[in-house]
């Protein structure tokens, strides 16, 4: 009788190989069409629950899902989880799907296990992935250049999906800046070259995103110095700073300015950008923006870690701008906001210090397993391995740095993101690891 029920391994692991065809599909979606690819469906099946909901499936017919809860993030991801779930469900008949969309912050989290458990059960699709991203990269690299001006200046002229008014195409100068800083850790790092035409656009590409967003710049600029603080050695960084040197100093010579949306891009503009990160400018609109919001989150702070809501937080589901009284109307994307433009605000607004305490203690652990496999990689020689954590961890950090100062993780579009490469990079340390334990001893 088991044998009759029991589900063939060689239709699993189809299963589960298309599956993952189809989660690279969706990346490739939210990345050259951001928001816009995010209205796929219908409410409450958007893409991505869809994916979501469609890889629960496949895991539990995969022999990982064991592996998914092995590690302390994976564990910490779990009570998270839980956690969350708590502070949704009470509020579903107040706020309906509002709670639920509230709560993707974590709840995509579970992508995280799908990744997990497919990659660990069938370790060749790691490789798989990574040589998926070196195509990814040069696709990337070669159209986005063009895709997020063309976006910028054409705007009102893109078409939009009927219910929602929402742009087919609506990119985020962050989430864009994102893969350029993951395309160039993928380049630096050795796994892909790229002709010096390639290098050109990736370095127009970052210019543009820097331009355009304070958040978007860092997150290029501090993931790639941390890379090459722990892999110092790339055969094209010597390239690629030729390149954007011999940019800056044609720009400063010739006075280039492009008109990019509200911005300008202009070595100007990158300067006033970089000054507001580190101090205050004669920039209304950046100091503005800038106070706007360390004043929510002093909000935030006093009615959660010195207020009444230190153990629950205000839940999933109620409006935070409105209810904090900082409501505006997003300038990016037109829409009325729900939450603090910063991810651990969110936690703690919604989830109270216990749920901020997870989070915290979950990026923590995260962040020191990927830190010791790495060392562990170079301590044994294992050059591909060693660059390969650093890759998925400055990635990680990149979108983690833009969920610093924008809505991010709220969102499937990087949301979706940020969770498979956690679950990409728990498999990775897994997998190293067993195959360390497996390697046959040197004879004496």
């Amino acid at each position: 009788m088991s044998a009759v029920l029991a589900t063939p391994k060689r239709s699993r692991t189809r299963a589960a190989d298309h599956y993952l065809t189809f989660l690279m599909l969706v990346l490739l979606g939210y990345s050259l069409a951001g928001r816009g690819f995010a209205y796929i469906g219908a409410p409450p099946l958007f893409i991505g629950e869809v994916l979501l909901l469609s890889g629960l499936l496949v895991m539990l017919r995969t022999g990982g899902v064991f592996a998914t809860v092995s590690s302390l993030p994976g564990t910490l991801l779990a009570i998270l989880i839980v956690w969350v779930m708590a502070r949704t469900l009470p509020f579903f008949g107040t706020y309906s799907f509002d709670a639920l969309r509230d709560s993707v912050i974590v709840m995509y989290g579970l992508l995280a296990f799908v990744v997990i458990a497919l990659l660990y059960d069938e370790p060749e699709r790691l490789r798989r992935l990574v040589l998926a991203y070196g195509g990814f990269a040069v696709f990337f690299v070669t159209v986005m250049p063009i895709i997020y001006p063309l976006f910028q200046l054409l705007n009102a002229q893109i078409p939009t999906w009927p219910r929602y008014g929402v742009p087919f195409i609506s990119l985020r100068p962050g989430e864009v800046g994102v893969h350029f800083a993951g395309v160039a850790l993928f380049v630096l790092l050795g796994f892909r070259r790229l002709n010096p035409l390639q290098l050109a656009m990736l370095v127009f590409g970052m210019a543009l995103v820097a331009a355009h967003s304070r958040g978007g710049m860092l997150a290029i600029v501090v993931p790639l110095a941390i890379a090459l603080a722990l892999v110092p050695r790339s055969r094209q960084l010597a390239p690629l700073l030729g390149i954007a040197g011999v940019t800056v100093i044609v720009a400063l010579v010739l006075n280039l300015e492009i008109e990019v949306s509200s911005r300008k891009l202009s070595v100007d503009q990158l300067v006033t950008n970089a000054m507001s990160i580190l101090g205050t400018t004669d920039t209304a609109t950046l100091d503005g923006t800038k106070q706007w919001r360390i004043m929510w989150w002093d909000k935030i702070i006093g009615y959660t870690v010195q207020g009444d809501h230190f153990w629950d937080g205000k839940g999933f589901g109620i409006n935070l701008a409105d209810d904090d009284g900082f409501q505006v109307v997003d300038a990016e994307d037109g829409q009325v906001l729900r939450s603090p433009h910063n991810a651990h605000m969110t936690i703690l607004a919604r989830a109270g210090v216990p749920g901020f305490v997870l989070w915290a203690a979950l990026l923590g652990s995260w962040s020191v397993f990927m830190m010791r496999a790495f060392l562990l990689a170079r301590r044994n020689g294992d050059r591909a391995w060693a660059r390969l954590f650093v890759f998925l961890f400055c990635y990680w950090l990149s979108i983690v740095i833009n969920a610093s100062f924008d809505v991010t993780l709220e969102g499937p579009m990087l949301g979706i993101w940020f969770w498979v490469l956690f679950g990409v990079g728990i498999a990775a340390g897994l997998i190293y690891r067993n195959e360390l334990e497996n390697r046959s001893p040197l004879p004496h």
